[in-house]
């Protein structure tokens, strides 16, 4: 197995010789067409705050609150290559990712993987359908009344996922899709069962919203991740071409294990010993946001958004205790302002601010599309 250092050096290499728009490898009279694209993003949290649990802890050089480190920059840079194309009606993709994993229960570093890998079929000109690791159908409207960039409110929908049947149609102004993963696994690798993941939206050119749903099965005991119903909900509304407001927000009710036992399968291997969790409990998830965008100018634009969050667990430690465990209480609420500037359509440079309970002081990204 190669490692990750040369990894990362043959990825930059490919980066090293592509052109700073999408390059057409083939393109045929019948509209078979095959693409290279790509983006590279360098970025990341400024004076993250670790006790939202929102990012990575290293085990060294805890503060003096006991929580990460003392770090005040955290990187966030990413770099995606991939080959789109069509065959009559048959589309597919293969893309790579190379990206830090700086989340809560990330390794930390910069890991190489595959993100998408899936083929398609244009039923009609509207009606279409793919099978293999992708998406998962209401990731790519979980976020849609946000207009910051950075994450704010987290959904914590399922995102792309292996084997993984989608269905995604059209009709006039209105779009819906729904997908079925078999044994889903969370970003770090951890069991979620089976997902049914779905939207159903109005795209209008004043007014748009839409309504996702998403049910897991549960991992079984395998993880500490059971059941779980997540409804969603994202509205855009363009004053004019200039002004545009937005609203999201979820409810949760997620099953999370409060134990677990060690079974001893072979003495003479402790590798080989099975963790099971029990005693799963319910527990209520919510979030909202209100989002706005101001366009100066096709370079310049201002956003800004007011979130709010409430956990369940948050109330219940606060209970158990006596005391306060988080400095926020039972829920926290936080703003967001940016600033955007495209030098062209395909670059972006985003700085922004975060005010109140938020994980970080700011985000700087910088980012080139081809």
């Amino acid at each position: 197995m190669l490692k990750k250092t040369t990894l990362a050096i043959a990825l930059a290499a490919i980066f090293a010789g592509g052109a700073a728009q999408a390059v057409t490898i083939y393109d045929n009279d019948n509209g078979d067409v095959i693409k290279l694209y790509g983006e590279v993003g360098v970025g990341g949290h400024f004076n993250p705050d670790y006790e939202y649990g929102e990012f990575v802890e290293s085990p060294l050089n805890e503060n003096k609150d006991g929580y990460g480190t003392d770090t005040t920059y955290i990187d966030d840079s990413f770099a995606t290559i991939g080959v789109k194309g069509t065959y009559q009606d048959v589309y597919y993709r293969v893309e790579l990712d190379y990206e830090r994993e700086n989340w809560a229960y990330g390794s930390g570093d910069m890991v190489l993987a595959i993100d998408k890998l899936f083929i398609g079929y244009n039923i009609t000109s509207n009606h279409a359908i793919e099978v293999g690791l992708t998406d998962t159908a209401f990731d790519d409207y979980d976020k849609y009344g946000d207009f910051t960039f950075d994450t704010t409110v987290e959904t914590g929908e399922a995102g792309d996922q292996q084997n993984t049947v989608k269905y995604e149609g059209k009709i006039k102004n209105f779009k819906l899709g729904a997908s079925y993963s078999y044994q889903g696994e969370s970003s770090s690798g951890s069991a979620l069962g089976d997902i049914v993941n779905g939207y159903f939206g109005y795209f209008g050119k004043t007014l748009s919203a839409v309504v996702g749903v998403e049910k897991r099965a549960g991992s079984a005991g395998e993880s500490k991740y059971g059941e779980q119903v997540l409804f969603g909900f994202g509205a855009r509304y363009n004053v004019n071409e200039q002004l545009s407001f937005g609203v999201n927000g979820y409810i949760e009710d997620e099953d999370i294990a409060q134990n677990s036992t060690n079974l001893v399968v072979d003495p003479a291997n402790p590798d080989n010993d099975v963790t099971v969790h029990n005693d799963y409990q319910t527990f209520q998830n919510k979030g909202a946001l209100v989002s706005a965008r101001y366009k100066f100018s096709a370079k310049w634009e201002v956003t800004g958004s007011y979130n709010f969050e409430e956990y369940e667990k948050w109330a219940i430690k606060n209970v158990e205790n006596g005391v306060t465990p988080y400095s926020w209480g039972d829920e926290r609420t936080w703003s967001t302002v940016g600033v955007n500037f495209r030098p062209s359509s395909s670059v972006i440079f985003a700085v922004e601010a975060n005010f109140g309970e938020s994980a970080q002081d700011a985000y700087a990204y910088g980012r080139v599309y081809f």
